[in-house]
């Protein structure tokens, strides 16, 4: 199932996140290694969620927040409204990621 980046509507694959953006920070693959291994809540620490910013990634509380991607334009910033509704969505679901995915996909954002 996509997500939605907040700042551009780029769409990204849930999987895709969990899974592959890993590989597009430039990390050492024993980094990369160490972070498949741990648990959904671990997985955002500073040194991991620098790593994703330099590849043009940056998320809320969890992976499933796209607030910037890749894809966004330089000057773009995150549509306020949506950022809002997706944060409250993460605080009420916590880490249930796929709750979170389907949540954001029922309410278009």
């Amino acid at each position: 199932m996509d997500v939605y980046c907040t700042t551009c509507g780029e769409p990204w694959d849930h999987f895709h996140l969990w899974q592959d953006a890993i590989h597009e920070t430039g990390l050492s693959d024993q980094d990369i290694e160490a972070w498949l291994k741990l648990p959904s809540n671990g997985r955002l620490t500073p040194y991991y969620r620098s790593a994703f910013t330099s590849a043009g990634y940056t998320f809320g509380k969890t992976m499933m927040n796209v607030t910037r991607c890749p894809a966004c334009p330089p000057e773009a910033t995150p549509d306020a409204d949506k950022l809002q509704a997706k944060q409250l969505i993460e605080d009420m679901l916590g880490d249930d990621h796929d709750g979170i995915v389907a949540t954001f996909n029922d309410h278009r954002l």
